[in-house]
């Protein structure tokens, strides 16, 4: 009789190892690979990628663009990294943009003129129908606004179907000296060739006004050229646009272009906008129509959005989802608006992307090819006018407001508060964070920067009231711009400085890029850059995960919102502080305090102030008196000020009553 076999035990026990190794490989391999939408096999992001970093450069090769006698790094072109941009959605607008036969809606064809006559789904993809985009009222204000209100126009070219074209002033009607408020690079001059090129005058062909900041795509342009050039000049179309901006409904202007085949005169619908008309038409006329999905008032709502989506770049899948997106808004406004950016809506000229690349080697001292964050702190004419609510507010919170006085311990909001959202919302790191600061008050914020704690290797850190330290660590980075070149792009006089003036505009876009590109951001929506800066941040879900859950839109890094309101609305629109419905306490306490300022200042006995204020030039209209014709005889001015009125900056010539 033989023993008992051994082998019987060890073999189950293998057994059962098999088998549980089976189900930890399964579980593993589950755990660790996913399925795109396409059916590919990929590595779920979880874990083997972290949160991603974002640094400025593009991580994929990069093809420089011939330019010149050289060639420019598209990595200073534009607020997207040159791979984020699709290079495809230009074929597929080309297709999109064949000419259609245009069909009438409804309504009488006035020749010469009349109301909208057809629907925007139906309208001609040709050149038929434009819609002629005039920005040089808006040439005073900032960078922020002046590219904000160009996505504002974008937004109600494509959507209403019809190219989009800019018109810039000519020469002659130019009020800048160098034709364009961004100044004059050296491509602007015509030279004398020599040991040292001399300048001998302006090259005529360089293009102006907001056109030698930005290149236009041909994607909206669709390559049209200006609309009835023997009939229009640049002034008939401003007096056309300035005739019928307080319409109701958008004006649709009839003419005819000139044709070389012989067969005749081709006409041409043209809707003709300036910056006011753009802001002013977008809220009363179009934004509604843009958001509706209501289909039993709107039987081809979807649609439309569908068509609309697809003609600014985006797949049919896309469209789809943009189609079916009925009940947030901002949900409908955040997928359009990183549908265009996707497509390259902006894109800086060649000279601005040389220049810029070269200031930034030059005067920012910041690793481009590492993660890094940034913070926008807008202070100036800001704090005083939109966002003083946001100011008092911040106060009353910490109860260092004075309600009997209005007064606060500082005008504004403190550097340290915008680092305190990252103790928030942002992961602990040991080593310190590097951080670019834009700002329009430089050396102030220098100075609280400062103030606050070191640690024993210089980094700064925050300290609670309770002497908790913050787990985060600071190492901040300024631009050595010189800070009295002015940071406001219209700094200084209209006429002469054009160098300083184009000074100002690489330096204001090398900051933007910086902000757009930066793995943390921390802003706020009541700035035109805020809301700029973050059209360039978003990115769309894909129509599988957002079946699954996730949010249509989402952002690349992380943006951080200091004060003020979360939801930016519309992309390119400007908002005041404050809803627009709701919150009308709020809003008139904002009116009757701004008005108390307004009237204080105007009595003063000495003001001091600027003109590149709307305050400074309304203020100084009802501080003028006229001089008696005898005293006028006798060699005095025409008209004198009450009291005295001291400009700290900037013009000393207003210019018209209330023109910018």
């Amino acid at each position: 009789m033989h023993p008992p076999s051994r082998s019987c035990p060890i073999v189950r026990r293998r057994r059962v190892r098999s088998v549980a190794g089976i189900l930890i490989c399964a579980v593993t391999y589950a755990a660790l690979w996913d399925i795109d939408d396409s059916g590919v096999l990929i590595a779920r992001k979880w874990w083997f990628q972290p949160r991603r970093q974002l640094a400025y450069l593009d991580s994929n090769p990069v093809r420089p663009v011939p330019y010149g006698k050289g060639e420019i790094n598209p990595n200073y072109q534009s607020f997207l990294k040159p791979s984020e941009i699709d290079g495809m959605m230009f074929l597929r607008n080309r297709k999109l943009g064949q000419p259609q036969q245009l069909q009438e809606v409804g309504g009488e064809n006035n020749e010469g003129g009349g109301l909208p006559t057809t629907d925007p789904s139906v309208l001609s993809s040709s050149c038929d129908n434009i819609f002629l985009f005039m920005p040089q009222s808006f040439a005073h204000h900032g960078h922020g606004s002046q590219l904000n209100n160009y996505i504002l126009a974008s937004l109600i070219a494509s959507h209403t179907n019809r190219a989009m074209l800019l018109l810039d002033p000519p020469r002659e009607s130019n009020e800048y000296k160098s034709n364009s408020q961004f100044g004059c690079p050296l491509e602007a001059w015509q030279t004398k060739e020599g040991a040292k090129p001399k300048k001998i005058g302006w090259n005529e062909d360089f293009p102006n006004g907001l056109s030698r900041l930005i290149k236009h795509p041909s994607w909206l342009s669709r390559e049209c050229a200006l609309p009835c050039q023997d009939t229009m000049s640049y002034e008939d179309w401003d007096e056309l646009r300035l005739e019928y901006r307080g319409d109701t409904t958008p004006y649709e202007f009839q003419c005819s272009n000139s044709n070389n085949d012989g067969i005749g005169a081709q006409p041409t619908n043209v809707i003709v906008m300036g910056g006011r008309e753009i802001r002013d038409y977008f809220i009363s006329y179009y934004r509604d129509q843009m958001i509706n999905r209501d289909l039993s008032s709107n039987p081809t709502s979807i649609s439309s959005a569908k068509q609309w989506a697809m003609r600014v770049g985006a797949t049919s899948d896309e469209a789809q989802v943009f189609a079916n997106l009925l009940t947030d808004r901002q949900d409908i406004w955040d997928y359009i608006a990183a549908i265009m950016a996707r497509s390259g809506l902006l894109r800086f000229q060649p000279w601005i992307a040389r220049d810029v690349e070269q200031y930034m080697q030059e005067m920012v001292d910041l690793p481009l090819n590492v993660p890094y964050d940034a913070i926008h702190v807008r202070r100036g004419d800001k704090i005083t006018t939109d966002a003083r609510r946001l100011v008092i507010n911040f106060w009353q919170s910490l109860g260092e407001y004075d309600e009997e006085t209005g007064s606060v311990p500082q005008d504004y909001i403190p550097f340290r508060y915008y680092l305190s959202q990252f103790e928030e919302s942002v992961t602990c790191s040991p080593n310190p964070r590097i951080v670019y600061v834009a700002t329009d008050d430089v050396l102030e914020v220098q100075n609280e920067v400062n103030d606050l704690p070191k640690d024993s290797d210089g980094n700064t850190v925050l300290i609670y009231e309770d002497g908790e330290r913050s787990c985060h660590k600071f190492q901040f980075i300024f631009s050595r711009v010189d800070p009295t070149l002015g940071l406001h792009i219209n700094t200084g006089p209209i006429k002469g400085d054009c160098e300083e003036r184009y000074a100002r505009n690489i330096a204001s876009i090398a900051d933007l890029l910086i902000l757009a590109k930066s793995n943390v951001y921390v802003g706020e929506y009541n700035s035109n850059w805020g809301r700029l800066i973050r059209m360039f941040r978003l990115r769309m879900s894909s129509r599988n995960k957002i079946e699954n859950g996730a949010r249509p839109v989402t952002q690349r890094g992380q943006m951080l919102i200091a004060f003020g309101r979360k939801r930016p609305g519309p992309p390119g629109l400007h908002i005041n502080t404050g809803p627009i419905k709701g919150d009308c306490e709020e809003r008139y306490a904002r009116n009757i305090a701004s008005i108390a300022d307004l009237l204080i200042l105007a009595k003063s006995n000495v003001y001091v102030g600027e003109y590149n204020s709307n305050w400074g030039r309304l203020i100084r209209m009802f501080r003028l008196r006229m001089s008696s014709r005898n005293k006028i005889e006798n060699g005095a001015r025409p008209v004198t000020q009450r009291g005295q009125m001291l400009i700290a900056f900037g013009r000393k010539r207003p210019g018209p009553p209330l023109k910018r």
